[in-house]
């Protein structure tokens, strides 16, 4: 009895052993390799995600300008709405679109205009974020008013 513990035991360590090092010691599927290299484009994800944003913003400011009657009011001095989005479109299908895209997908940019498009998609990214922001907020603002107003009308009558 004693020495078939023994005997289980020591399999026991000797595939412990062997799992171990297949675990931390074996050399990755080159395709694993493949698919990681062929994800982590920054220039890429950087460039969707700016592209991703400009069209929630511009359906934002849409949204906005039906729900509040907006088209004609200002949004910054001297740009309407209605201006602001025509001019967002315009620049999204000048400077965000796909075949933009494919165009850069088929350069052999150097590491410098890579990192400058980065910089350049990020600095569009955060100003996106911060129309997104402004947008969500005059929503909010706007939600807020029509709920006082009808408040305020219920009130008048019962009085």
């Amino acid at each position: 009895m004693g020495t078939t513990i023994g005997i289980l035991g020591f399999i026991t360590i000797i595939i412990a052993i062997i799992c171990f090092k297949y675990s931390f010691f074996s050399k990755p599927k080159e395709e694993e390799i493949v698919e990681v290299a062929e994800e982590t484009d920054p220039l890429e994800t950087q460039f969707k995600a700016t592209q991703k944003l400009s069209e929630e913003v511009q359906l934002d400011i849409e949204n906005y300008i039906v729900k509040a009657n907006a088209a004609n009011k200002l949004l910054f001095k001297d740009m309407t709405f209605s201006n602001y989005l025509a001019h967002m479109k315009e620049t999204h299908d000048e400077n965000l679109s796909d075949s933009l895209y494919e165009r850069l997908r088929n350069l052999e940019l150097t590491k410098s205009n890579t990192v400058f498009l980065i910089k350049s998609l990020e600095f569009q990214f955060s100003a996106l974020q911060q129309m997104k922001t402004k947008v969500q907020l005059l929503n909010l603002l706007y939600s807020r008013k029509i709920a006082l107003t009808k408040k305020q009308n219920l009130a008048l009558r019962q009085v």
